[in-house]
């Protein structure tokens, strides 16, 4: 069977009139249909009225003297309807008072119950509901009902009489409508058959003939018209064709001439690249020699300024040295974001993935900068949400510059208040490991129309020639930058006067926990259920104490002030639940720190709790007056969270026959990671100021220090006698660090320990740090030396030689 889509169009438009005509029929018979029956219904409607109205004048007697006899007699009289199905007489009450029912009814038919005067279609019957009236006032009512079928009967004749006129009006349409179709499919036809032959003979002189000027006419014409342009195409195509290879003999001499062209300009761009990498090369060997050239004097110029100001000073003398050291650093700060910037812009930097503590990292970022916050009377708070892991994977010393260069800000841009660090799981991304830092100030702020230039390279909010604060303006752009390296995106929402809030997000994977570094933790059951005082100003930093505190399960109370710290600790006093432990702030309006305790030992019903004071920044003489009141532990803010637990364990633990414990300080905490831990340290340096200084600052930690000029004084020492860390300078006369490195990792191959040793330079551009770990070294510290980085290398070295140690015990015991 042909399908509709490949018929013929004298098929096709016989059966659009066919269906065109049965549709139109279809519709007028419905039409006609649903009238006759909508005048049937009014029609029965009418005629039930009608002898409802009757019966109601003959019952309406009845109704009122209760004559159901006669009642029934004349509603029998109905019987007459052979479609009326019962009649209903109902009194005043709408109960049933007489009723008439057909012969030969169903006996599941129920009777009708009253309804409101109207009618109502079902669909097999009618019913119609009359109230009776008699002298005015309402007798009763009466309700008839009819079947359906004499409506039914006139509907299936109806629809009978459609069926015949449709199938006799479809025969008819066919009959014309075939006829009448030729004179449109006729000339379509011939048309076809010329298109045909010109198809197959490739003959475009054949014309088709037009027999009118109707559509198909024009069809024609326009047919003729295109063999006509299709022949003098094929005269220009010709004429063309002449004159292509004339015009390709041309374009291949243009193209040899473009070739040659474009060879002398890739010569020329080789050139010019290999000048650009000279030039680049050249530039990245200026950039490492004034890093080095500037921070080694630098590390100098601040190794002995720190050391300078822990000894005994006059005033002015420690105003002068304190003046020193902030130059300095902010000349470090200079350079440093100069050569990351430069860094940055070459693409040199690659961070690093290793795991390492969060908490401790940010804690101890900040530690760097609690003095500068607690000279300006600033709060320095971090809060870590419980959800964020303790060891996570990443750059531990990129994150803390981000961190590190938008608490500085916070702190510039900050006269009073506070700037707080908070760190959660990045709830709107979802993503595992994505966690979002916020750095708040109470600042200046930033307008609206400076917050995304910030961002930008040497740009500041405020750069006139009189603006209050100073800097590069690269801070934010380094940071920006490694944020967006780390997988994250930065932004800021601030308002002018109101303060700032710095955001940032990371990719930062969660890593297997690590102990706590700092001593031994204190013991579950030794804080469980203790009770504790948290008195401090600040509502962000109470807090943070507390949540600290209640997850180590110890029963914490915070107050904003001395005043009711006092009203507490005597409440809890009356009650006979006392608090075991205080532990204060140490800067509070009107009552600070010192006073509270001296009002506290001034009242022996209080002086019995352990007391513990926080400080922003530690102050001469503050030590000599927490031995004198009491006090057993002197913590700087932020407080790490693992510091705190092992200071209160062990302040807690001195509760024994054993007697109290010294002051505890967070060096005391320091010294107890390795009670009676000493190294032996090779320093290998040819700068004496930095001799000077790196010998110091270890034996000011408790360590050996031996010295060599150069890489050959220090394989010479190393053949003489064991040491435990060479700190080795990369550049020196006669043999440097990298030599050296390399001779020692050569003699080790024959059976010697592994000798550890950590890269000391002042070298900081990419690729330093993997030239001296290719070399065979075990670390890098950059000069400036820094305290913190330079005790993390020394611990890391101590446990290196526990582990060794360990080892060692172990083979003998199985011996």
């Amino acid at each position: 069977m042909v399908s509709y889509r490949d018929a013929s169009i004298k098929r096709k438009l016989t059966f659009v009139i066919l269906c065109a005509c049965v549709l139109g029929l279809s519709v007028t018979c419905m039409a006609f249909e649903i009238y006759e029956r909508a005048s049937f219904r009014r029609s029965m409607v009418r005629g039930l009225a009608a002898n409802a109205d009757s019966l109601g004048l003959a019952t309406a007697a009845s109704l009122t003297f209760d004559d159901k006899k006669f009642a029934e007699q004349m509603l029998s009289t109905i019987r007459a309807e052979r479609y009326v199905m019962t009649a209903v007489l109902y009194d005043k009450n709408g109960k049933i008072f007489a009723e008439y029912r057909r012969d030969g009814l169903v006996a599941e038919f129920k009777t009708p119950a009253w309804k409101e005067e109207g009618t109502e279609f079902n669909p097999e019957s009618l019913t119609l509901y009359r109230n009776i009236s008699l002298g005015g006032e309402k007798a009763g009512s009466i309700a008839i009902v009819s079947d359906l079928s004499e409506l039914q009967s006139k509907m299936r004749e109806y629809r009978t009489l459609s069926v015949l006129v449709l199938a006799i009006s479809i025969l008819i349409t066919f009959v014309i409508s075939s006829r009448l179709v030729r004179l449109i499919t006729q000339p379509i036809l011939r048309l076809a058959e010329i298109a045909g032959k010109v198809s197959t003979q490739k003959n475009y002189a054949l014309r088709a003939i037009s027999n009118g000027r109707d559509e198909v006419g024009k069809l024609v014409g326009a047919f003729n018209e295109m063999l006509t342009g299709i022949q003098e195409r094929d005269a220009a195509l010709q004429g063309a064709k002449d004159q292509l290879e004339i015009r390709v003999e041309k374009r291949t001499e243009e193209l040899r001439n473009e070739v040659k062209e474009r060879q002398e300009a890739e010569a020329a761009m080789r050139l010019a690249k290999e000048a650009a990498e000279k030039a680049s090369q050249a530039k990245s060997e200026f950039l490492a020699n004034m890093s080095h050239e500037i921070r080694t004097p630098l590390n100098g110029v601040m190794g002995m300024t720190d050391l300078a100001l822990e000894t005994s000073l006059t005033a002015e003398q420690r105003e002068y040295l304190e003046t020193v050291k902030s130059s300095s650093e902010a000349l470090l700060v200079v350079i440093n974001d100069i050569l990351d910037f430069s860094k940055i812009e070459a693409d040199r930097i690659v961070l690093e993935s290793a795991e390492f503590d969060l908490r401790d990292c940010l804690e101890s970022a900040l530690r760097t900068v609690a003095v500068r916050a607690d000279e300006k009377g600033l709060e320095l708070l971090c809060e870590v949400a419980p959800e964020v892991p303790e060891v996570v994977i990443g750059d531990a010393g990129r994150l803390r510059q981000v961190v590190l260069n938008l608490v500085g800000n916070a702190i510039k841009f900050t006269d009073a208040g506070e700037v707080a660090v908070r760190v959660a799981a990045d709830a709107q991304n979802g993503a595992e490991g994505v966690l979002h830092f916020t750095v708040s100030d109470t600042g200046i702020g930033v307008p609206g129309d400076k917050r995304e230039t910030i961002f930008a390279p040497f740009t500041q909010a405020d750069t006139s020639t009189t603006r209050k604060y100073g800097g590069t303006g690269l801070g934010l752009t380094i940071s920006n930058r490694l944020v967006a390296m780390m997988g994250g995106a930065m932004w800021v929402e601030s308002e002018i006067g109101k303060g700032s809030h710095f955001h940032f997000t990371a990719h930062l994977a969660a890593a297997s926990a690590k102990e706590i570094k700092v001593g031994m933790p204190a013991p579950a059951e030794l804080l469980r259920g203790v009770k504790v005082l948290v008195v401090d100003d600040n509502r962000t930093n109470r807090r943070i104490l507390e949540g600290m505190l209640k997850r180590w399960e110890m029963k914490t109370f915070a107050v904003e002030s001395g005043e009711l710290a006092l009203g507490q600790l005597s409440e809890a006093r009356e009650a006979g639940e006392p608090y075991r432990l205080i532990v204060t702030d140490m800067h509070m309006p009107k009552m600070d720190g010192f006073e509270l305790v001296e009002e506290i030992r001034r009242r022996p019903e209080m002086s019995t709790a352990t007391i513990m004071m926080l400080t922003s920044a530690g102050h001469q003489g503050d030590a000599a007056r927490c031995k004198e009141l009491g006090v057993v532990a002197y913590l700087l803010k932020p407080i790490r969270q693992s510091e705190l637990r092992e200071a209160i364990g062990r302040v807690l633990g001195a509760d024994n026959p054993e007697g109290a414990i010294p002051l505890i300080t967070r060096y005391s905490l320091q010294d107890a990671r390795e009670p009676g831990s000493s190294l032996k340290v090779l320093l290998a340096e040819d700068n004496v100021v930095n001799q000077r200084l790196v010998v110091r600052l270890l034996e000011k930690r408790g360590h050996r220090v031996a010295v060599a000029a150069n890489g050959l004084e220090a394989l010479a020492a190393l053949k003489k006698e064991h040491f435990d860390l060479v700190l080795m300078d990369v550049q020196m006369p006669e043999m440097d660090g990298m030599e050296a490195t390399a001779a020692i990792r050569e003699e080790e191959k024959s059976g010697g320990e592994h000798q550890m040793i950590i890269a000391l330079t002042a070298h900081a551009m990419k690729g330093d740090r993997e030239k001296c770990l290719s070399a065979g070294m075990d670390g890098y510290l950059t000069k400036p030396i820094q305290p913190q980085e330079l005790d993390e290398v020394l611990e890391e070295c101590l446990q290196h030689r526990h582990a060794k140690l360990g080892a060692v015990v172990g083979v003998e015991g199985s011996e």
